[in-house]
């Protein structure tokens, strides 16, 4: 059997090198790296069976960086970090994470877990393999919490992202309204959610945003004295 290869991200030194140091001490080959830039450098230039992200509180920034990951490779996803409630755990998840360690961990726990996660992975990563969707298209996956483009890459969606995603797949090419919009966000939200013609503004701005950090171009349109339009279909 092959030594599995593992890649630690943590800005803290300290957390970092610990992590590094129980894999090595495990017989796991490990390296750290402090940032996503790095880490994607990294997995560019060698084949990693398996990341361990430590994201804290890194919020939707944490949630994209699994859903790239969990799209563009076969690799394990570990996620550790610190003040990490419930619902920040279900969000890695659904984002493509295969395990959660809040703290205090035990680092017997993440070595059995990346031991576990060898046993279903690829011997061996060929980047040329790391392809798209497979028709070629913009697709919604995971019950519509995710978004996955052409390219590969995951985007992980809030919930307000999710329906104004799905509406606007649904309208197979058409230009839908930000009143038809924010109707669709009232009735989903039991009337709860902000609806105005700026809410949809601000959602569909930070979604643009989140697929420019994961190194994509969301083909959502602005049609100017209607609504958006998504391109894609």
């Amino acid at each position: 059997m092959n030594q599995l290869r593992i890649l630690v991200m943590s800005m803290d030194d300290a957390v970092r090198g610990s992590a590094v140091s129980t894999l090595l001490q495990a017989g796991i080959s490990a390296r750290g790296c402090s940032t996503s830039l790095e880490l994607f450098s990294l997995l560019n230039s060698a084949h990693y069976d398996a990341v361990v992200l430590d994201l804290g509180a890194s919020g939707e920034i944490g949630y994209a960086l699994v859903a790239r990951l969990h799209g563009s490779a076969p690799l394990g996803i570990v996620v550790i970090g610190r003040g990490m409630s419930v619902d920040n755990r279900l969000r890695c998840l659904q984002s493509g994470a295969d395990a959660c360690l809040p703290d205090p961990q035990d680092p017997r726990e993440l070595v059995c877990i990346l031991l576990s996660l060898s046993r279903r992975l690829p011997v061996a990563a060929d980047p040329a393999d790391m392809g798209g969707t497979g028709n070629g298209r913009w697709e919604l996956r995971d019950q519509g919490w995710t978004l996955a483009a052409p390219s590969g890459v995951i985007l992980s969606l809030s919930a307000n992202e999710r329906l104004i995603v799905r509406t606007l797949l649904d309208a197979a090419g058409k230009a839908v309204g930000r009143e038809a919009l924010g109707r669709e966000l009232q009735v989903e939200g039991d009337g709860a959610r902000a609806s105005s013609a700026r809410s949809i503004d601000v959602i569909v701005s930070r979604l643009r945003r989140k697929a420019e950090q994961a190194g994509v171009v969301l083909p959502i349109r602005t049609v100017y004295g209607s609504g958006y339009l998504f391109t894609d279909r």
